[in-house]
């Protein structure tokens, strides 16, 4: 561990209890959101939630951090492991980061290296999308059309790579195994030997004498994707949609991979967003805020709601109209419309004006 005062649960924002879901999920969101590539990235922030990220997902390191925390640095690690020389690779070298290619080679449209740890297991990729939408949409939910691009298997040979009446022979490569034999570097564990999938037989362990002309003997080809999607009322910005087997099917073998939606939401010019409330201002004058008056506010779904201005109120107090903002993604409750009231001063007084003001001012 390159510093022993880093919590890894922190920096991903996960729970000590956290599933391995929850803290690839995690990454997902924070990875794409600190990329050095993206507007507003930063190189060493996306080192450190990688950092984390090799750790909480990988179970014997997770488990060996885990006894770190709570028994001090040398509790649970045989054969002196030295956290503080431990290798976590170069932010600036992409290449080096496991699971670096899943989250962002398609989005990005950059080749970089394979995880091939996983990909030995299943060669179906995720892929990741973007998307924009409105402030208003993310308070209504709604739905949209996204375009995308993705490897699905080839209708031509169902997937083999070769026509039906083609004849074949063992792939000499891996003798008919499927799978090759390599070493790897794994940051914490040093070299270590892995099987992956066979490139020339793409881990059939057998070739034809005829390749597919439609797919050149892949089996898969690349496909430009049109799918709906429900965007559900009250999603905040940077919240990711997951579709599941709606990514990369290059091996019938394996379920496909899914689809990432990273929403990001536009600012709006009159309403923001704090927690589930929505929030707004409402300029009033001076009589009115003396008086109190009742006024009539349009909410970003375009209904006129009543608000009552009571008298005496002062610049900048935070009226609330109940269940009026957001609903709670995974619950049916909604939080509240607070309007900042803000009290409009005169820059030209009629002389009429002028006299009622002197006249308040001795009152007052």
């Amino acid at each position: 561990m390159p510093n022993n005062s880093k919590d890894y649960y922190k920096i991903l924002g996960v729970s000590e209890n956290a599933t391995t879901e929850q803290i690839k999920q995690a990454f997902h969101n924070l990875a794409f959101k600190y990329h050095p590539d993206r507007p507003g990235g930063d190189e060493k922030r996306f080192k450190e939630i990688n950092e984390a990220y090799q750790t909480l997902s990988n179970t014997q390191a997770k488990s060996q951090y885990d006894n770190m925390r709570k028994f001090g640095t040398s509790g649970g690690f045989g054969n002196g492991f030295d956290w503080n020389n431990a290798n976590f690779g170069n932010a600036s070298d992409f290449s080096s980061f496991s699971g670096f290619d899943d989250i962002f080679g398609s989005f990005f449209n950059q080749s970089f290296s394979r995880n091939q740890s996983k990909r030995s297991q299943n060669p179906n990729s995720d892929v990741e999308v973007k998307i924009d939408i409105t402030f208003k949409e993310s308070f209504l939910g709604i739905r949209k059309d996204i375009k995308y691009q993705r490897i699905v298997l080839c209708d031509k040979c169902d997937g083999n790579g070769y026509p039906s009446d083609a004849k074949l022979k063992t792939c000499k490569t891996c003798n008919g195994h499927g799978y090759t034999t390599r070493k790897r570097n794994i940051p914490l564990f040093g070299t270590i030997s892995e099987q992956i999938v066979c490139n020339d037989c793409n881990g059939e362990g057998k070739i034809a004498d005829k390749k597919c002309s439609a797919c050149n003997a892949k089996g898969f080809k690349n496909e430009t994707k049109i799918e709906s999607i429900n965007i559900p009322s009250g999603i905040r910005n940077g919240d990711v949609l997951e579709l599941k087997n709606y990514g990369d099917s290059r091996s019938k073998k394996y379920k496909a991979g899914d689809l990432y939606i990273h929403v990001y939401i536009k600012a709006d010019k009159e309403f923001w967003r704090e927690g589930d409330n929505l929030c707004t201002m409402l300029e009033i004058n001076f009589a009115e805020a003396a008086l109190g008056v009742k006024k009539e506010i349009k909410n970003i779904d375009d209904k006129i709601l009543i608000l009552e201005i009571p008298k005496g109120i002062e610049h900048n107090t935070i009226l609330k109209i109940n269940n009026k903002g957001f609903k709670h993604l995974n619950q049916n409750i909604y939080g509240d419309l607070l309007v900042t009231i803000k009290i409009k001063t005169p820059k030209k007084l009629s002389k009429n004006a002028e006299e009622l003001f002197r006249k308040l001012k001795e009152e007052l």
